[in-house]
């Protein structure tokens, strides 16, 4: 299996949701499908080197992909909220 490569942009708002916005590092990492220790890495990372740390790879995952992503997942989290509603309401 080959090893997925994250953009600048990518990592940076990852980084922003927990730093700026005060989300929980695992529920960003679960949301975003990376694993938390990635995500606090690259928070220690910018943190001792800002946007520098994150320069030189190839095949990344552009911004785009990733609201895309973010997008991906919380459809899924609403649809399976909608079924559970659904399945509640036939008991009232």
């Amino acid at each position: 299996m080959k090893r997925k490569k994250y953009s600048k942009d990518f990592k940076i708002g990852a980084i922003n949701q927990v730093l700026q916005e005060n989300k929980n590092i695992s529920k960003v990492a679960k949301e975003l499908g990376i694993i938390p220790t990635m995500l606090s890495r690259w928070i220690y990372e910018y943190k001792d080197n800002g946007e520098a740390a994150f320069t030189g790879n190839e095949n990344k995952i552009t911004n785009k992909e990733f609201q895309l992503e973010i997008m991906k997942k919380k459809l899924k989290e609403l649809e399976l909220e909608n079924e559970i509603l659904k399945k509640f309401q036939t008991f009232l």
